[in-house]
């Protein structure tokens, strides 16, 4: 991939592991969607960005802050070689060339944490239309929509605020949760920690369980040996590897030490094949 940085826009020429798609309905992120001229959108944190296909494996990113979105989309980062590691395992040849253009986002962590707690136990429709409520409450007005809230003004949200944008039972854990990322320091106290103790005090806040701890540590402090496991992953393991576990958090093991420190990637292929109802075998 070649990528160039300009003031209002990134260039990307010979992009065969980035795709909108790929990137943006992997689960990942909530704030994103597709206009009918097939342009791509997503915002986060304070920043939005447009993507416009220009050609075989060519795109623009339009935004106004192109560094964040650089970041965002990790283009610093050698896809190829990472799935040329994971071609060793013939069983995952399928997934990784159906979702060659899936990327691993670098987000904001509050962001990160708040939208994974609303995930818990819930589906994309109620999950996006909740985010969208905070937005729209408590965000920035901005020219394109609504920023997502900083930590100071998520403090400002009320369990009954929650309660009336769709957050259910999960109101009074973000209310908590939020008052200790709101702690000085809390969040680079905890980015300093091994990836096992780290999740032992992400397992600490109020409505974090270990697949909601396991996408904060995958999606928002960017560590690469977790593995989280929904509904798709176990089919994954109990279909495709023919696994024997029945707890999840043993099964998350097992693709661990398996996968070593490309889990994370690892599991995103997978994740995005399976969801299309494709067996690897």
């Amino acid at each position: 991939m070649i990528y160039e940085i300009e003031k209002d826009k990134i260039k990307l020429y010979e992009a065969d592991t980035f795709t909108p798609e790929g990137v943006l309905t992997s689960g990942q992120v909530f704030r994103f969607g597709q206009e009918k001229n097939g342009i791509w959108w997503v915002n986060s944190a304070q920043e939005h960005a447009e993507i416009e296909k220009k050609g075989e494996n060519s795109y623009i990113i339009h935004t106004t802050n192109p560094n964040f979105f650089a970041n965002y989309f990790d283009f610093q980062t050698n896809y190829d070689i990472i799935l040329t590691r994971l071609k060793k395992y013939e069983i995952l040849h399928s997934a990784l060339e159906y979702g060659k253009g899936v990327r691993l986002l670098r987000q904001p962590l509050a962001e990160v944490i708040v939208n994974f707690i609303i995930s818990a136990n819930n589906n994309i429709p109620r999950i996006r239309n909740s985010v969208t409520k905070i937005a729209q409450n408590f965000g920035k007005k901005m020219e394109w929509g609504y920023a997502f809230p900083e930590l100071k003004d998520l403090s400002k949200i009320t369990e009954k605020d929650f309660q009336s944008f769709g957050c259910g039972y999960r109101s009074p854990y973000l209310v908590e949760t939020i008052a200790k990322l709101n702690e000085p320091n809390f969040l680079q106290n905890l980015s300093l920690l091994p990836t096992a103790q780290l999740r032992k005090e992400l397992l600490k806040l109020k409505g974090v369980g270990q697949k909601v701890a396991d996408c904060i540590l995958l999606f928002g402090f960017n560590r690469y040996d977790v593995f989280p496991v929904d509904t798709w992953i176990d089919k994954v393991y109990h279909e495709d590897f023919n696994g024997q576990e029945t707890k999840r958090t043993k099964i998350a093991d097992w693709f661990v030490e398996t996968f070593g420190m490309d889990s994370g990637y690892c599991q995103q292929y997978l994740f995005y094949y399976k969801r299309k109802k494709i067996n690897l075998k």
